[in-house]
């Protein structure tokens, strides 16, 4: 019966599977499969509950973020409120700027206006003075011409006047 079996067996494939799985068990005892195996197993291990604790880590970054954000949308409204608000108050103020700016240069040159009509009189009147003065001043030397008993009247009278400062 044993010789039937080693018959069958060198008859069949079973002989080479038999070499076969010989050679895979040698293999997997001699290159510790087993240790590699569980040496992979905690390798993905590890790498899972790191990939967890990330995860974890990551979810309460997200949290702090969304809460961040939440309020953002409530800063930026008080933000562009200020900002609003600042820019009525300056803008106002630079009104109020420009109308005094504007006063005081219609002020100023009404002032102006009045202290040039002021020097165009004075001007007109000192000419108009110089004009009566010459015209009178041709009357004058035309009467004498006209009238010389005149002449030696005013003379007379200009001695007159003199003997009485003199004396």
């Amino acid at each position: 019966m044993f010789e039937t079996v080693l018959d069958f067996i060198a008859r069949t494939n079973l002989f080479n599977f038999i070499i076969f799985a010989g050679i895979i068990i040698f293999l997997f005892v001699k290159l510790n499969v087993m240790g590699v195996l569980n040496k992979g197993t905690q390798d993905v291990a590890a790498k899972i509950d790191n990939s967890e604790t990330a995860k974890d880590e990551s979810e309460i970054k997200l949290k702090t973020i969304e809460d961040k954000v939440a309020n953002l949308a409530q800063e930026v409204d008080s933000i562009i409120k200020q900002s609003e608000a600042n820019a009525e108050l300056v803008g106002g103020q630079i009104l109020a700027d420009a109308n005094k700016s504007a006063d005081n240069i219609k002020t100023n040159a009404l002032k102006l206006i009045e202290n040039k009509t002021g020097v165009m009189k004075n001007d007109i009147m000192r000419r108009a003075s110089l004009a009566s003065v010459e015209v009178a001043r041709e009357h004058i030397i035309n009467e004498l011409n006209n009238n010389p008993e005149l002449h030696n009247k005013l003379i007379n009278e200009s001695v007159e006047a003199i003997n009485e400062v003199e004396g």
